[in-house]
C-alpha cells in the first residue's frame, strides 16, 4: 500500500472540512480497487475521524479556559457566556433524546454535520463526554458506511459507462 495514500487518507479523514467524506472517495479513487486495499482505506478513513472528538474536546476546553483570561474583550466574553448559557439550558430540555439526535446529526454525509461539529454541539450542550464519543463514533461509522457504499457504487457506474 502507497504511504502517501495512506497519509493523505489519514489527513482528510481528520480535517473538519473533508472528515470521512473526502477520505473514503480519495481512497477509492487513490487505491488499487481490490477488496484488501477497499477495506483497509474504509478503516484508516473511518477510525482517523473517530479520534476527532478526542482532540476536539481538548481544544474546546483551551478556548473556555482562554475566554476566562483578563485580555480577552468583554464582547468575547459575553458571546461566549450567552452560547454556553443557551447550550445548557436547551440541553435541560432535550436531555434523553440528545445523544441519538447527536449521532443521526454525524451519521447525516452532509456539509458541517461531521465529528468537528457534533463535538462542538456535545459541548456547548454541555453532554456528557463518554456518551457524547460513543454517540459521535457511532454517527461517524454510519456515514462511512453510507459515504463508502455511495462512493464505490458511484465510481464504479462511472467504470461502467466510460469504460475505465
Amino acid at each position: 500500500m502507497n504511504t502517501t495514500i495512506v497519509f493523505w487518507t489519514i489527513i482528510l479523514g481528520l480535517a473538519p472540512v473533508s472528515e470521512v467524506r473526502g477520505a473514503i472517495p480519495f481512497f477509492l479513487v487513490a487505491s488499487k480497487g481490490d477488496v484488501y486495499s477497499l477495506v483497509y482505506g474504509f478503516l484508516i478513513a473511518t477510525l482517523s475521524n473517530m479520534c476527532v472528538p478526542f482532540i476536539a474536546f481538548p481544544l474546546l476546553d483551551l478556548l473556555d479556559n482562554l475566554v476566562k483570561k483578563p485580555w480577552i474583550p468583554l464582547l468575547v466574553k459575553r458571546a461566549y457566556g450567552y452560547l454556553r448559557k443557551l447550550g445548557e439550558r436547551k440541553a435541560l430540555s432535550i436531555k434523553r433524546s440528545s445523544y441519538i439526535a447527536l449521532m443521526v446529526f454525524v451519521a447525516i454525509p452532509l456539509p458541517v454535520t461531521g465529528a468537528w461539529t457534533g463535538s462542538l454541539v456535545a459541548y456547548i450542550l454541555g453532554l456528557d463526554r463518554r456518551r457524547s464519543i460513543v454517540a459521535i463514533n457511532t454517527g461517524v461509522l454510519v456515514a462511512s458506511v453510507i459515504v463508502f457504499a455511495s462512493a464505490y457504487l458511484g465510481i464504479e457506474l462511472l467504470r461502467r459507462i466510460f469504460m475505465l
